[in-house]
This record gives structure tokens, C-alpha cells and sequence, in this order.
């Protein structure tokens, strides 16, 4: 629960004057050497990746995007997906980890946003109101739906109900966590890709969010099988852990 260091300081660095935490996390890259994560640099929202054991950012993607958000390693550190937004339109889009290659995977209308990639490489699981109805302006709620790779087909996980948002891989990439109120209040959810079943994991009284009903709240440490949630309650966010969050199905 201690505070190890610092790695970015928001207030006295012009290249990060604002850290994009409300709708954005930052990503670990596999062997835990760099932290990818968006700060606004001169008004844009810019691609940052840090050396972690250095604490300094050592890359900076220069995308013609006009907002980059939530990047999510590849499972062999060698590439980046993210949201980017174009013309008030986001989708997802690839670049590799040097900064180059730059390539969009989804094409739509839709908010494509918090993609997640899975350890087994295969997949992008990420938050969508794919329901959104434009000939009569009616939203849609943010579902949890998966990118496959190898044909470029989205698909939605069957069964939701209510705002579902940060979808989080399991260390085999056989189930997904992320963060639904489908009951009222935001909770644990779990889908297991194999039973095509949804199960609770928690049942708080406050709600697991972090500012705003969209803001990314939890995060998968896959070497550990150690999920982190921010847990709102008496007034303050704080951070929980569980281990092997399957076995509370």
C-alpha cells in the first residue's frame, strides 16, 4: 500500500500538462520495463512510453490522431493498441512500440474505447455502444465486445445489461473481468469465454469506479494473477486486490 516513486510530474512537465486519467489508464508492457500512458502536450493528447526502472519517458508518438487514449501492450511487447479519435469519431488503431507503423482496425461510427489485448495475442477486448441508434440519436450503453485479429471481426459478448466498461483479460485468455451496474450499482463482472457465462465477483455497497461512471477502475497483473480495483467508499476511492479473481465465481 506504500507509494514507491513518482513517475510523472503532471504540474511541472510541459510534456505532460495533463494527465488523461478520466477516461484513459496507462499499461505496463509485458516484462514490467515501461509504462505506455496519453498526456496532453500543447494542447493534443500525445503517446508516451516511460522506462519505469529510469523514470524517464524515452518515446513519444507524433500520430495524426487528435486524442490518443488507453493503450494496451501486445503480449510481446513489440506493439500498442489505443483508442485514437479523429474528427470526433474514435476507433482502434495499432502502432508498433518504436512509434511506427501506424494502423486502424476499426471503421465505424461507434466509440470503440479501453481496448484490452489478450495474453494469447488472438484478440482485443474493449468497451463499445455498438447499440447506438443514429437515426433517431438514441445512445447506446457501453458493452464489452472482442476484436478478432486474424479476421478483423467484432463481436459482442452476449447477455448485457447496464454500463459495462474496462474489460481486463485473464492471465489463460479465457475470461474477461470488467466493471458492470447491470444491478444497480457498479461491481466485478466476469465472462467466461468458454461457458458463455457472466458471473458477480463482488457485491459492494459503494460502487468499484474510479472519477466518472466511465473511468477505468480496475487492472489485471497477469504473472501474479492479481486483480486491482478502485473501490469507492465513505468518501474516498481506495485500492483492493484479489487473487485469482476466477475463484469467486
Amino acid at each position: 500500500g506504500k507509494r514507491i516513486k513518482r513517475l510523472v510530474n503532471s504540474t511541472t512537465n510541459s510534456n505532460a500538462e495533463e494527465l488523461r486519467q478520466l477516461y484513459s489508464q496507462s499499461s505496463f508492457s509485458p516484462d514490467g520495463r515501461f509504462l505506455a500512458y496519453t498526456a496532453q502536450r500543447r494542447g493534443k493528447d500525445v503517446l508516451y512510453v516511460l522506462d519505469v526502472r529510469r523514470r524517464e519517458t524515452v518515446r513519444r508518438f507524433d500520430l495524426p490522431l487528435e486524442q490518443v487514449l488507453s493503450p494496451s501492450w501486445s503480449p510481446d511487447g513489440k506493439q500498442l493498441v489505443f483508442t485514437g479519435l479523429v474528427g470526433g469519431i474514435t476507433n482502434l488503431y495499432i502502432a508498433n512500440a518504436d512509434g511506427t507503423g501506424l494502423r486502424q482496425l476499426t471503421d465505424d461510427r461507434f466509440g470503440d474505447m479501453q481496448p484490452s489485448w489478450s495474453p494469447d495475442g488472438k484478440a482485443i477486448a474493449f468497451a463499445s455502444d455498438r447499440d447506438t441508434d443514429f437515426d433517431v440519436l438514441r445512445l447506446g450503453r457501453w458493452r464489452i465486445s472482442l476484436y478478432d485479429l486474424a479476421s478483423g471481426r467484432v463481436t459482442e459478448l452476449p447477455n448485457q445489461a447496464g454500463l459495462n466498461i474496462n474489460p481486463q483479460w485473464a492471465p489463460d485468455s479465457r475470461s474477461i473481468a470488467f466493471v458492470s451496474d447491470r444491478n444497480g450499482t457498479a461491481n466485478l463482472f466476469l465472462f467466461d469465454l468458454d461457458t458463455q457465462e457472466h458471473y458477480q465477483l463482488t457485491n459492494v455497497m459503494g460502487a468499484v469506479n474510479s472519477q466518472t461512471e466511465f473511468s477505468p477502475a480496475i487492472s489485471w497483473a497477469h504473472k501474479a494473477d492479481l486483480l486491482a480495483f478502485v473501490y469507492y467508499e465513505k468518501g474516498t476511492n481506495n485500492v483492493w486486490s484479489i487473487r485469482n479473481p476466477r475463484l469467486l465465481k
